[in-house]
């Protein structure tokens, strides 16, 4: 049973989106952006980052 437990831990971890501007963990709402070479990028909703400096 522990595999199945370290397993969820992992998804949860994968899940996490990382701002692409300031390089902080992303908490609730994002946007993102899908490239032309297929990569994506995720930014805080309304790029708060950004007006925070």
């Amino acid at each position: 049973m522990k595999k199945k437990k370290e397993d969820a831990k992992q998804v949860k971890a994968d899940d996490a989106k990382i701002c692409c501007l300031c390089g902080e963990l992303i908490i609730g709402a994002y946007d993102y952006v899908r490239t032309r070479r297929r990569t994506e990028m995720y930014f805080h909703k309304g790029m708060k980052c950004r007006k925070e400096k």
